[in-house]
Formats: structure tokens, sequence, C-alpha cells
């Protein structure tokens, strides 16, 4: 499989699939589950597999790999990156739902918030807005690549609005 087969087939499809995640997520503290935060755990881990298999598929004859198709390579990896940090966050609310504050650091200032589970859901669920947003980063990084990849070989390269989104600079013509 090459880069530019992973790029057309499988960036605006993984995109997609993230932005219909992330339009399950919960919109209020009362929807946090631990049942729904493993499942949405689990399919950003099957998501970050996915996308290393196929970099490694690509990569196999590092040789062979072109400017153009390391640049999509790169991109995507941008979005690997984003997925992650959502991961993070959403492992992040998990262990909040599950056991709340840190007991030993709330227990002599805070003694009444220990074991709410109202505020547990609360926090998880900003951590699912933060998980959200980095996901929606990774979905515009998947849907661009996904783009570019389908334009003619002719075209000029994409500008970058953002210094953060790529240190590449762009081709003069």
């Amino acid at each position: 499989m090459t880069a530019a087969a992973f790029t057309t087939s499988a960036c605006a499809g993984l995109a997609r699939q993230i932005d219909a995640l992330v339009a399950d997520f919960p919109a209020v503290a009362a929807e946090v589950s631990v049942p729904d935060l493993l499942d949405d755990i689990g399919m950003l881990n099957h998501h970050i597999n996915h996308i290393t298999e196929r970099m490694r598929e690509s990569f196999a004859e590092p040789d062979k790999v072109g400017p153009a198709e390391r640049t999509v390579l790169a991109d995507v990896a941008e979005a690997a990156e984003q997925i992650a940090s959502a991961q993070r966050h959403l492992t992040s609310a998990l262990a909040h739902v599950t056991s709340g504050f840190r007991k030993e650091l709330m227990l002599h200032t805070h003694p009444h918030l220990v074991n709410d589970p109202a505020l547990a859901r609360t926090i998880a669920a900003e951590k699912y807005a933060e998980a959200g947003e980095r996901l929606r980063k990774a979905s515009r990084w998947l849907n661009s690549t996904a783009r570019v990849g389908q334009r003619p070989s002719t075209a000029p390269p994409r500008v970058r609005t953002s210094r953060a989104v790529s240190t590449i600079p762009a081709r003069r013509r």
C-alpha cells in the first residue's frame, strides 16, 4: 500500500469516523458513564493502531517513499498526535469518574467533595470537551490530507495559514 492509497482511501474515512465519535460524546455531565468512556478510549486506541499499521506499510521500503508521500504521512502523524492527546484526556476523565479526586489530597481540605460523583462527572465532561477539540483538529488534518491526495499532481502546493500546522515551507515558483 502506498501513502497515496492511504491518503485517498483512509484519511477521509477516518476523519468521518472521528467526527461521528465526537458527535456522540456526552454534552452534559449527567451523560458521562464509565462504559462509554471505556468504549471511546478503545475506539481511539483502534484508530491509532490503524494509522500505525498503515504508516508501517507505507514505510516498509523507506527509500521508495518520495517527498510528497512523506509530507502526507507527516500530516497523518500530526492527526495521530491529536488522537493520542484526546485519548489521554479521556483516560484522565476515566480516572476522575472511577475514583473522583485523589482522596488523599482532598480529605483534609474538602472532605465533602471526596466522593462527589456529580463533580467527578462534571470534570469528565470537561475532559470530553477537550478531547473533542483535539479530535476535531485530527479530523481537519485528515480531511486536508485527503484533499491533497485527490488533487492532480500539477496543482500548486497548499498554503497553510497557521505556523503551528507545518514547519515545511511552501515551494516558490
